[in-house]
């Protein structure tokens, strides 16, 4: 019996197995037949499924398309990188408006701003403030550093697509050494000559070393083909100076004005045939606003995107959430300057001591700027080559300046609530633009002066008039004024006896021999070594002959656009224009692009 079932199981086995051989061939003969459902075919589907079968049908296929994006998307993001792009427009507010945008007349920061987007110079700063080429491939100075050759790069063009060449270098050098044009910058090419060697390069030769030479090459250039026609008695007047023609990383577009004939808004765009590669951001706009009240105002409302700075006194205002505030460390001091031509008594060394050692700079620093800075004892900041923490100035004691203006003959009596000599008051003037930092430091000093019995008058200048009618003149006794040093140039531009009328910087108008053959020597000096020492002297000499009382080195805040990009590396500014040193790399826009 069990052989028989035995039997009987097997041959179950092999008839169930040839079934399934024959419905596996079935399959593989329509598949090799190519008998898969036409779209003819599948088109009828839905006439043959239920409602329910669609709805399935449908879940499934609508999941399976979700999938299939994610994973391609999941694949792509995976494999791909975040890239800038062109496009785009920014708005930016400055105060004050355009005059002679030419980068050899500039002497507004609106000017200046402007002048570094459509020029190019041979050199530039980058956004550390390093000085590296821009119009040129290479430069070599000779071993005593009285001969740089500037061999220009083949692929610059003004804006008009003209080729630039060494004679548009000679033409703009020759253009600032002439006085006839007035130039601010023709001091800075004294004993300097520029010779064209060949179509692509030029050579300068100094009478005598000066190692912030390649700082000045930084100047925009501009094109001989365009302005050898206008005579130098006509040039403020050229309008060219509107509408420039240069070779920067913009060019001109249009502008505005309103029913006065001011320029209300100024519109660059991007210039395709820039050397350093063309700017992401297409268009650049510029509102022009008398003063940071009605700027802050446009910022806080969204009418422009930044600011060329923002005072410290105004970013409590600022609740726009579209809107950063970047801090860039600056160069700039806020300082005392005395002009003894105007008052004798600035003359007397023991006079100015008397006015350093009562003036509290912590108290300045904490309520004027609030804390938003460094109180600072000399001119050379600190993170400068020749900066010294030791070197201080005298200490805040208003009990060692009254014994000073005792000891002077400026005695106090019941009579007057100011000190006299002869039955004449102690008075002096200070001076300052109306900026709210400037008027609240101003303030405070005049607190302290007044406490001590010398009557001080507070005198409060619009910031469009400072330049011209007090600064140019040096119509002060004591001015309290903001200065930028830049690291490059030095101090000596500031601070050298030659320089203490317009279109000088020296704003203390005294004179020490010391003081200026220490300048003479940290210009001439060939090496950070011997610059150091004389930075070092220069500054004890200055502290010691009481030049001047510096109060604080304050921030410089820059307020941006939320969605501006490519600021990543710029963190020092020494003029505001340097805010724009790598504004070929900022954009707006930006797409993904399959990574290598």
């Amino acid at each position: 019996m069990l052989s028989i079932f035995s039997w009987l199981k097997a041959s179950k086995n092999k008839i169930f197995t040839k079934q399934s051989e024959d419905i596996n061939q079935k399959i593989l003969t329509r598949l090799q037949s190519k008998r898969i459902p036409s779209w003819s075919q599948i088109k009828q589907l839905p006439k043959i499924l239920n409602k329910n079968e669609k709805i399935k049908l449908g879940v499934a296929l609508a999941v399976f398309l979700l999938a299939t994006i994610g994973l391609l998307n999941n694949l792509y993001r995976q494999n791909s990188i975040i890239v800038a792009t062109e496009g785009g427009t920014y708005t930016e507010g400055l105060i004050g408006s355009p005059n002679l945008i030419n980068p050899i007349l500039a002497t507004s920061d609106v000017d200046r701003d402007l002048a570094r987007l459509l020029f190019a110079g041979l050199m530039k700063t980058d956004a550390q403030g390093n000085i590296v080429p821009d119009l040129v491939n290479n430069y070599t100075v000779d071993a005593e550093q009285k001969i740089y050759t500037f061999e220009l790069r083949s692929d610059i063009y003004w804006h008009d697509h003209e080729p630039i060449t060494a004679d548009d270098i000679i033409f703009t050098v020759n253009r600032i050494k002439n006085p006839e044009f007035k130039s601010p910058l023709q001091n800075s090419f004294n004993g300097i000559s520029a010779t064209r060697i060949n179509d692509q390069t030029v050579q300068f030769a100094l009478t005598e070393a000066f190692a912030p030479f390649l700082s000045i090459m930084t100047i925009g250039i501009l094109p001989e083909h365009l302005w050898y026609s206008i005579p130098v008695f006509g040039t403020e007047l050229a309008e060219l100076n509107k509408k420039p023609i240069g070779s920067g990383p913009y060019q001109f577009q249009s502008l505005i004005k309103d029913t006065n004939g001011n320029i209300k808004s100024y519109t660059l765009t991007a210039y395709d045939q820039y050397h350093l590669n063309r700017p992401y951001i297409d268009e650049l706009v510029f509102k022009f606003y008398p003063d940071f009240d009605i700027a802050a105002a446009a910022l806080q409302n969204k009418n422009v995107n930044g600011l060329i700075y923002l005072p410290q006194s105004y970013k409590s205002e600022i609740k726009n959430k579209e809107v950063v505030i970047k801090n860039l460390q600056s160069p700039q001091y806020t300082a005392l300057f005395f002009n003894p031509n105007n008052n004798e008594l600035l003359a007397d060394i023991e006079f100015r001591k008397a006015l350093a050692t009562s003036i509290d700079k912590e108290r300045i620093l904490t309520e004027a700027i609030s804390n938003d800075g460094q109180v600072i004892h000399s001119p050379i900041l600190p993170g400068s080559l020749g900066y010294d923490p030791e070197i201080k100035d005298v200490e805040y004691d208003p009990n060692v300046a009254k014994s000073i203006l005792d000891t002077l003959g400026w005695g106090k009596n019941d009579e007057s609530d100011w000190r006299q000599k002869d039955e004449v008051d102690l008075v002096v003037k200070l001076t300052t633009v109306d900026q709210d930092e400037n008027i609240k430091t101003a303030s405070i000093i005049k607190e302290a002066w007044e406490a001590l019995g010398i009557k001080t008058e507070l005198v409060i200048i619009s910031k469009n008039k400072i330049l011209q009618d007090i600064i140019k003149p040096r119509d002060y006794q004591i001015l309290i004024f903001g200065e930028i040093m830049n690291s490059s140039s030095g101090p000596y531009p500031f601070w050298h006896s030659s320089q203490i009328k317009h279109p000088g910087l020296n704003l203390s108008v005294l004179t020490n021999k010391d003081i200026d053959t220490s300048l003479e020597n940290i210009r001439q000096a060939k090496n950070d070594v011997s610059k150091q020492e004389s930075l070092i002297t220069f500054q004890q000499k200055l502290l010691a002959e009481h030049f001047a009382i510096f109060l604080y080195n304050s921030t410089y805040t820059y307020p941006v656009g939320r969605n501006l990009q490519g600021l990543n590396d710029l963190n020092f500014v020494n003029v505001p224009a340097d805010r724009f040193s790598n504004i070929h790399s900022w954009y707006l826009k930006t797409k993904r692009q399959l990574s290598k």
